[in-house]
């Protein structure tokens, strides 16, 4: 198997891992789409002066989404990070995610990187950390730096709580190296130990680059993926507030159907 189609595969399956965020901004899009629903229909065209509301909602939409847009911003100059792309490792660009895979490790079964492994591992984490300090409100709204491990299907018995244990101790082993790697800066270091999260997945999230039960794709079950959490509290706020401005802005309408269409 070639090492461009093992990197292809080695890819992240979190594409759904930021879902939860972006459907509040869609929630957002979809208040805006209904409140021009909501306006009057004449069949005149409408007139470009108003009583204020359009601007009102541009300057809403500006102040409510500009964070939003600068956390994308980041993720997206994390995801074109050249030197990240040359080694391999090229960042997730919907969430983030760094997908460190098997042959990155010393052997199928061992949780401790090799010595490439290592390297790779300092430049992802550099790279993120500096994509997410691009910008103070965007760092401000950092939750997490997640490591997720996973495993392949295969055990004896139990194999759920069996790899469940096992994929923890790959992200468990990233941790330790990176919360005592002197190459990194001491504010690293600081700020690693505050962000660091693990999880383990078991063999529940089959890669959907290979998810068949097959010793081809076994190797591309077994990875640990780095993720960048954005805080949800402040993207519910902004919504809910953008919601609330929005019904404010709304012009109030009679309902003229009859009674019993009404109930």
């Amino acid at each position: 198997m070639s090492r461009a189609r093992r990197r292809e595969r080695t890819r992240s399956d979190a594409e759904g891992l930021l879902w939860a965020p972006l459907a509040y901004l869609l929630a957002g899009i979809l208040a805006v789409v209904l409140f021009i629903a909501a306006l009057p229909q004449d069949a005149a065209p409408p007139r470009v002066e108003d009583d204020g509301r359009y601007e009102a909602i541009r300057r809403l939409l500006d102040d409510q989404g500009e964070p939003d847009l600068h956390w994308e911003e980041a993720i997206s100059t994390l995801c074109n990070d050249a030197q990240l792309q040359a080694e391999g490792i090229a960042p997730d660009c919907l969430t983030g995610a760094i997908t460190f895979g098997d042959e990155l490790f010393d052997d199928s079964t061992a949780s401790q990187l090799t010595e490439e492994g290592i390297r790779k591992l300092h430049l992802a984490i550099v790279a993120m950390l500096r994509s997410l300090r691009s910008h103070e409100a965007v760092w401000q709204d950092v939750e997490s730096i997640e490591l997720r491990g996973h495993a392949d299907p295969r055990a004896r018995r139990d194999p759920y709580v069996t790899n469940m244990r096992v994929s923890q101790r790959r992200p468990m082993s990233i941790m330790f190296y990176l919360i005592s790697d002197w190459a990194l800066s001491e504010r690293d270091r600081a700020d690693l130990q505050q962000l660091l999260v693990l999880s383990a997945a078991s063999h529940s999230r089959p890669p959907k680059s290979c998810p068949d039960r097959t010793g081809e794709c076994f190797p591309f079950w077994r990875r640990v993926e780095i993720v960048p959490r954005m805080k949800e509290a402040p993207l519910r706020r902004r919504m809910s507030s953008l919601v609330g401005a929005l019904q404010r802005l709304l012009p109030e309408q009679s309902d003229e159907r009859p009674r019993h269409e009404r109930e």
